[in-house]
């Protein structure tokens, strides 16, 4: 009976009165209490129903369900889906202080705080996604933007499907409904003018900074935490070893590079001059930072000598770069609108035009120069080739015609042995003149 379950009557005793031999009715009897409960399926908590039908049915349902290991209660999925986020979700993460900010940032402010994060989980459907979507659009959030907080909302849902929902609303949906912006922009490259026009209109002192991800494939944070220290000679290679990053853009503090590993990067006979050129021009700026994470031999500081600061002799803040450096560059080079005079801020959108086009220079020229996409992934530090080729496999225009061609190749010697009108001769693997030739 424990295995399959048994439905119960809580109108009624479960022992017959040993007089009458009939079951006497419990004080619920007549009450608005829902009659027949199912009990007795392992894993599954009691459930009361009007009728014996109701509960004959869910009975079965439920047991099926468990056989198959797919048995959610609905009941746990009538919590909001804020609170689920503020009391379960949110607590058990442990994420990184360069992105738990950002992360919490839009969850709380666009999930949490919506119609969606007020509505039971367990409700949530594809109309619910699509009035989302159309609320966020109205708050003036852009495509992309809408893009990221739709992934986190469906990694929410990833972690309640089989406790508190049975699946994952966010994976079934039509194609359309799912914001797809990222899918469909291929990465850019700069082009040799715009590179030389770009970094000519950056002060002398920060053109190093386009050097380094131009030469090195390397991202903004690891130039700003980068030092002469880092450079092997020998081995002619650069020690990417950590990287400069701010906690909700007023805490500075040292990390490990993305994926908390360390990767060493070819050095260019011509990016050594120019690291070697700028040393003699600028001073390294000694900092002492918090180090948050794995790495730096478990001490909570590091003393590095960067190898660019600030004027001032301070470790640069990604906004006030990019804002004061990288965008009037791209403005003088004509790739976004001027700002309007008097103001400080206010530069045209120019996400796709920023550091990161530097990284994807570099990619473009490695794999246009026949690089393997291997080595290209280790060097920019990516997690798997995969996403090196997911990004990137549009700049192998050529990709499949150097084996085109060396299969021509190898057959070459045939084709010209030829047997009648010019037909090549192919010789069968296995075959004894086959067996001979490899002999010989």
């Amino acid at each position: 009976m424990a295995s399959t379950g048994w439905i119960e009557d809580r109108w009624l005793k479960k022992r017959k009165d040993p007089v009458t031999g009939k079951r006497e009715r419990t004080e619920l009897w007549g009450s608005n209490t829902k009659r027949y409960r199912v009990c007795g399926i392992p894993g599954v908590k009691k459930r009361s129903f009007e009728t014996q039908e109701e509960a004959k049915d869910w009975k079965i349902t439920a047991i099926a369900a468990v056989k198959k290991h797919e048995f959610v209660d609905d009941r746990e999925g009538e919590i909001l889906l804020g609170d689920y986020i503020e009391q379960e979700w949110w607590p058990r993460r442990d994420d990184p202080v360069n992105t738990a900010g950002p992360m919490k940032s839009k969850v709380f402010n666009h999930i949490v705080d919506s119609q969606l994060g007020r509505s039971p989980m367990n409700t949530i459907d594809e109309d619910h996604l699509i009035a989302w979507k159309r609320e966020l659009k109205a708050r003036g959030l852009s495509a992309s933007t809408i893009e990221v907080i739709w992934n986190h909302l469906s990694s929410i849902f990833k972690t309640a499907t089989g406790k508190r929902i049975a699946k994952n609303p966010c994976k079934h949906v039509d194609k359309g409904v799912r914001p797809t912006t990222s899918g469909g922009t291929k990465a850019r490259a700069w082009t040799r003018t715009e590179a030389h026009v770009i970094r000519t209109a950056m002060p002398v002192r920060y053109q190093i900074i386009a050097d380094l991800g131009m030469f090195a494939g390397m991202r903004q944070a690891e130039t700003f935490g980068f030092s002469l220290d880092d450079i092997d000679r020998d081995l002619m290679v650069l020690r990417v070893r950590r990287q400069l990053l701010w906690e909700n853009g007023t805490r500075p503090f040292f990390k490990l590079p993305k994926g908390n590993k360390e990767r060493n990067v070819p050095l260019s006979p011509g990016l050594l001059m120019k690291l070697e050129a700028y040393d003699k021009g600028f001073a390294p700026g000694k900092v002492t930072l918090p180090w948050e994470g794995p790495g730096n031999d478990g001490r909570e500081t590091a003393t590095v000598p960067l190898l660019v600061v600030t004027w001032h002799g301070n470790r640069l803040h990604p906004s006030s770069f990019n804002n004061r450096t990288m965008k009037p560059a791209l403005a003088a080079a004509g790739l976004i609108a001027p700002k309007e005079e008097g103001k400080r801020w206010g530069w045209e959108a120019s996400r796709e035009m920023m550091h990161h086009r530097w990284r994807h220079t570099y990619a473009s020229v490695q794999l246009g120069a026949g690089e393997d996409v291997i080595s290209v992934s280790h060097w920019m530090g990516h997690a798997s080739p995969d996403i090196t080729l997911k990004i990137y496999a549009h700049f192998m225009p050529d990709r499949g015609m150097r084996g085109r061609t060396a299969i021509d190749r190898w057959l070459e010697p045939e084709v010209h042995q030829g047997g009648a009108a010019g037909a090549p001769r192919l010789r069968a693997v296995g075959s004894e003149e086959g067996k001979s030739e490899g002999a010989a």
